[in-house]
Protein backbone atom coordinates (compact mmCIF):
# COMPACT_ATOMS: atom_id res chain seq x y z
CA UNK A 1 0.00 0.00 0.00
CA UNK A 2 2.69 2.43 0.86
CA UNK A 3 3.81 1.88 -2.81
CA UNK A 4 0.82 2.86 -4.91
CA UNK A 5 0.54 5.85 -2.03
CA UNK A 6 3.72 6.80 -3.07
CA UNK A 7 2.68 7.08 -7.18
CA UNK A 8 0.36 8.48 -6.73
CA UNK A 9 1.75 11.53 -4.99
CA UNK A 10 4.55 11.38 -6.96
CA UNK A 11 2.14 11.65 -10.04
CA UNK A 12 0.23 14.78 -8.07
CA UNK A 13 3.33 16.35 -7.58
CA UNK A 14 4.21 16.38 -11.48
CA UNK A 15 0.47 17.60 -12.31
CA UNK A 16 1.22 20.29 -10.17
CA UNK A 17 4.47 21.24 -10.77
CA UNK A 18 3.33 21.51 -15.05
CA UNK A 19 1.08 23.76 -14.53
CA UNK A 20 3.24 25.94 -12.60
CA UNK A 21 5.71 25.86 -15.43
CA UNK A 22 3.14 26.65 -18.02
CA UNK A 23 4.63 29.76 -19.64
CA UNK A 24 3.12 33.21 -19.50
CA UNK A 25 2.90 33.34 -23.17
CA UNK A 26 0.48 30.11 -22.94
CA UNK A 27 -2.30 32.35 -21.78
CA UNK A 28 -2.89 33.32 -25.27
CA UNK A 29 -6.09 30.84 -26.17
CA UNK A 30 -4.07 29.53 -29.21
CA UNK A 31 -1.48 28.20 -27.20
CA UNK A 32 -3.65 26.26 -24.90
CA UNK A 33 -6.47 24.01 -25.06
CA UNK A 34 -7.99 20.44 -24.26
CA UNK A 35 -8.93 16.98 -26.15
CA UNK A 36 -10.91 14.62 -25.36
CA UNK A 37 -10.55 10.89 -27.47
CA UNK A 38 -13.39 8.49 -26.60
CA UNK A 39 -12.82 5.44 -28.60
CA UNK A 40 -12.06 1.37 -28.07
CA UNK A 41 -9.57 -0.26 -26.48
CA UNK A 42 -8.82 -4.00 -27.69
CA UNK A 43 -6.51 -6.11 -25.41
CA UNK A 44 -3.53 -7.83 -27.23
CA UNK A 45 -3.58 -10.87 -24.76
CA UNK A 46 -6.21 -13.11 -24.94
CA UNK A 47 -6.89 -14.01 -20.98
CA UNK A 48 -7.82 -10.83 -20.11
CA UNK A 49 -10.40 -10.36 -23.31
CA UNK A 50 -12.12 -13.89 -21.62
CA UNK A 51 -11.71 -12.67 -18.49
CA UNK A 52 -13.34 -9.35 -18.95
CA UNK A 53 -14.50 -8.53 -22.86
CA UNK A 54 -13.04 -8.39 -26.42
CA UNK A 55 -13.84 -4.41 -26.61
CA UNK A 56 -12.94 -2.22 -23.67
CA UNK A 57 -14.10 1.78 -23.53
CA UNK A 58 -11.48 4.44 -23.49
CA UNK A 59 -11.56 7.92 -23.21
CA UNK A 60 -8.11 10.16 -23.02
CA UNK A 61 -8.74 13.82 -21.53
CA UNK A 62 -5.60 15.71 -22.32
CA UNK A 63 -4.48 19.55 -22.06
CA UNK A 64 -1.59 21.47 -23.79
CA UNK A 65 0.52 23.84 -21.79
CA UNK A 66 3.17 24.11 -24.37
CA UNK A 67 3.40 24.97 -28.16
CA UNK A 68 6.43 25.32 -29.88
CA UNK A 69 7.10 27.73 -32.77
CA UNK A 70 6.51 25.95 -36.56
CA UNK A 71 9.33 25.38 -38.50
CA UNK A 72 9.43 26.58 -42.22
CA UNK A 73 7.70 23.06 -43.21
CA UNK A 74 5.50 23.77 -40.71
CA UNK A 75 6.36 21.18 -38.33
CA UNK A 76 5.78 22.32 -34.20
CA UNK A 77 4.75 20.52 -31.34
CA UNK A 78 2.76 20.37 -27.96
CA UNK A 79 3.85 19.08 -24.56
CA UNK A 80 0.61 18.13 -21.94
CA UNK A 81 -0.58 16.05 -19.90
CA UNK A 82 -3.06 13.44 -20.38
CA UNK A 83 -5.26 11.29 -17.72
CA UNK A 84 -7.77 8.65 -19.06
CA UNK A 85 -9.60 5.13 -18.34
CA UNK A 86 -9.63 2.06 -20.34
CA UNK A 87 -12.08 -0.42 -19.51
CA UNK A 88 -14.92 -2.77 -19.49
CA UNK A 89 -16.98 -4.61 -16.69
CA UNK A 90 -14.69 -5.01 -13.77
CA UNK A 91 -11.44 -4.70 -15.36
CA UNK A 92 -10.05 -1.05 -16.21
CA UNK A 93 -6.89 1.10 -15.71
CA UNK A 94 -6.02 5.04 -15.34
CA UNK A 95 -3.38 6.37 -17.28
CA UNK A 96 -1.74 9.22 -16.10
CA UNK A 97 0.87 10.70 -18.94
CA UNK A 98 2.84 13.38 -19.61
CA UNK A 99 2.67 13.78 -23.64
CA UNK A 100 4.25 15.04 -26.41
CA UNK A 101 2.55 15.52 -29.80
CA UNK A 102 4.33 16.29 -33.53
CA UNK A 103 2.55 17.55 -36.18
CA UNK A 104 3.44 17.11 -39.41
CA UNK A 105 1.03 19.74 -40.99
CA UNK A 106 -2.32 20.93 -40.46
CA UNK A 107 -3.91 17.06 -40.60
CA UNK A 108 -1.28 14.93 -39.70
CA UNK A 109 0.16 14.25 -36.36
CA UNK A 110 1.25 11.38 -33.72
CA UNK A 111 2.00 11.46 -30.15
CA UNK A 112 4.02 9.72 -27.50
CA UNK A 113 2.90 9.54 -23.38
CA UNK A 114 4.84 7.69 -20.79
CA UNK A 115 3.39 8.19 -16.66
CA UNK A 116 2.00 6.14 -14.37
CA UNK A 117 -0.96 3.47 -15.25
CA UNK A 118 -3.36 2.79 -12.32
CA UNK A 119 -5.25 -0.84 -12.50
CA UNK A 120 -7.90 -2.31 -10.99
CA UNK A 121 -6.21 -5.29 -9.64
CA UNK A 122 -2.52 -4.85 -8.69
CA UNK A 123 -0.58 -1.95 -7.40
CA UNK A 124 0.68 1.39 -10.20
CA UNK A 125 3.23 0.69 -12.57
CA UNK A 126 4.58 2.60 -15.80
CA UNK A 127 2.28 3.02 -18.55
CA UNK A 128 2.63 4.29 -22.20
CA UNK A 129 0.90 5.28 -25.07
CA UNK A 130 1.66 5.80 -28.81
CA UNK A 131 -0.78 6.87 -31.63
CA UNK A 132 -0.85 8.69 -34.71
CA UNK A 133 -3.92 10.81 -35.83
CA UNK A 134 -5.50 12.30 -38.71
CA UNK A 135 -7.42 15.45 -38.12
CA UNK A 136 -10.43 15.56 -41.05
CA UNK A 137 -11.36 19.18 -40.23
CA UNK A 138 -9.10 22.51 -39.44
CA UNK A 139 -12.07 25.04 -37.82
CA UNK A 140 -13.24 26.08 -34.33
CA UNK A 141 -14.21 22.51 -33.70
CA UNK A 142 -11.02 20.11 -35.02
CA UNK A 143 -11.71 16.32 -35.05
CA UNK A 144 -9.37 13.52 -35.50
CA UNK A 145 -9.10 10.12 -35.93
CA UNK A 146 -6.48 8.53 -34.04
CA UNK A 147 -5.19 4.78 -33.74
CA UNK A 148 -2.46 3.81 -31.72
CA UNK A 149 -1.01 1.16 -28.73
CA UNK A 150 -0.86 1.72 -25.28
CA UNK A 151 -0.37 -0.35 -21.93
CA UNK A 152 1.07 -0.73 -18.68
CA UNK A 153 4.23 -2.42 -18.01
CA UNK A 154 3.23 -5.43 -16.11
CA UNK A 155 1.91 -6.23 -19.68
CA UNK A 156 -1.63 -7.24 -18.69
CA UNK A 157 -3.20 -4.87 -20.28
CA UNK A 158 -1.79 -3.80 -23.21
CA UNK A 159 -3.52 -3.10 -26.01
CA UNK A 160 -4.67 -1.14 -29.59
CA UNK A 161 -6.94 2.25 -29.48
CA UNK A 162 -9.27 3.29 -32.20
CA UNK A 163 -10.76 7.16 -31.37
CA UNK A 164 -12.43 10.30 -31.89
CA UNK A 165 -10.25 13.06 -30.68
CA UNK A 166 -11.68 16.56 -30.24
CA UNK A 167 -10.33 19.80 -29.70
CA UNK A 168 -11.80 22.96 -27.71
Amino acid sequence: MMHKGMLWIATAALMGSLALMTPASAQDSELQGFTINAGIFYPSKESVRQASEDIWFSVDLGYKFQTSEPTESGYYYDLGASVGYKGAGDSYYIPVHLTFTGYLNEQFFYRAGAGVGFPKNGDAAFSYAIELGYNFSAGMTPIALTIGYAGIQRDDVNGFNVGLQFQF
